[in-house]
């Protein structure tokens, strides 16, 4: 364990659009430091760590992932990298925040836990959803019995931005099923989920360009959701109660507001004033400019991205105190929503 407020050090392992973003949002974090990145050549490594300021800059991964000094790794290489850059990271003895999808399957993902269990280092799978406080309001809404008890839910991720470049499943389909899991799951009923139906399309490069699925948990409740790399969809999220509703609004997979309407009477018919619940994002975590932007270059790339903040914060508490799992998304909950993600896969 070490000290609470000691400076975590950091290794970026790929120089892309979300390795800019989390660079950012890193060193705007207390006593943290981006000391190093590794690319797929000294060029890429030399362009990205001028640009961002970061000392150490390694023309492979394997060097940046075995620096003496580096306390922690974060794995935004190709999505197809991401098994052996995480095995790479924690051979080397080092703590690991691995962007989604970290696995192809559940299988995979559980020898790269093992892997680490055996070497006793951290490793977060960047799902970064589960660390939004909008999503801690939901947990809270849903425990408290405030719309009763949950029945269903339902979740859409459909974006026209790459149909055939990688699986829909694992591109988007996975904040839908880790939205499921996190609303419908019930610690008190064991077993595992079950999926009932699913459906797929297939892009000529062979992956997954549009999914639909119908997954039954343990505890009777019934999740659907709708994944897409091929067309557009509200990217919305809703929980349904036996006494009300909760709504997640674009973007729910990194969402900043939260909609509850409570519905009673004969056929459920008498709606109650909505409550609305808005969680801004990060005041402090703001978008760098580099003597290279211009004024037309965004600094960040995605939505939201000053929300990577939560993750990163966690994943440097969990390192202080010598954690090696995050209690917010722990290694079984990951496993298996990778079981899921490959069960749906296979049935449809």
């Amino acid at each position: 364990m070490t000290e609470a407020t000691s400076t975590v050090r950091w290794a970026i392992l790929g120089s892309g659009a979300i390795a800019s973003d989390m660079v950012q949002i890193l060193k705007q974090l207390p006593n943290c430091e981006v000391l190093a990145v590794g690319s797929r050549s000294v060029e890429g490594a030399k362009r990205f760590g001028d640009r961002w300021g970061i000392p150490r800059q390694y023309g492979s991964y394997e060097e940046a992932a075995s620096d003496k000094d580096v306390d922690v790794c974060y794995i935004a290489t190709p999505s197809l990298r991401h098994p052996q850059d995480c095995l790479l990271a924690i051979k080397n003895g080092k703590a690991v925040l691995c962007e989604k999808s970290m696995a192809p399957n559940d299988t995979i993902a559980k020898e790269i836990f093992d892997a680490a269990k055996k070497a006793n280092v951290l490793v977060v799978h960047g799902v970064w959803s589960r660390f939004f406080p909008a999503m801690q309001k939901v947990r809270q809404i849903i425990d408290s019995g405030e719309i009763g008890e949950i029945r269903s839910a339902r979740a859409s991720f459909c974006q026209n931005d790459g149909a055939g470049s990688c699986s829909a499943l694992l591109e988007t389909g996975i904040y839908c099923a880790q939205f499921l899991q996190w609303v419908l799951e019930d610690k008190a009923v064991s077993g595992s989920p079950i999926v009932r139906g699913a459906a797929k399309t297939i892009h000529e490069s062979g992956n997954d360009e549009h999914v639909t699925a119908i997954i039954e948990f343990p505890s009777k409740k019934i999740g659907s959701f709708e994944c897409s790399l091929a067309h557009c969809s509200d990217r919305s999220a809703t929980i349904y109660g036996s006494g009300g509703v909760i709504e997640i609004p674009f973007p729910f997979w990194c969402p900043t507001t939260v909609k509850v309407t409570k519905m009673t009477g004969l056929g459920s018919q008498k709606w109650s004033e909505p409550e609305l619940y808005e969680f801004p994002l990060p005041a402090d975590i703001v978008a760098l400019k580099t003597e290279d932007d211009d004024a037309s270059t965004p600094g960040f790339n995605f939505c939201n991205s000053q929300g990577l903040a939560y993750e990163a914060a966690e994943v440097n508490r969990c390192f202080r105190e010598g954690l090696t799992e995050s209690p917010s998304f722990t290694t079984a909950q990951c496993i298996d929503i990778l079981r899921l993600i490959t069960e749906i896969g296979n049935y449809a």
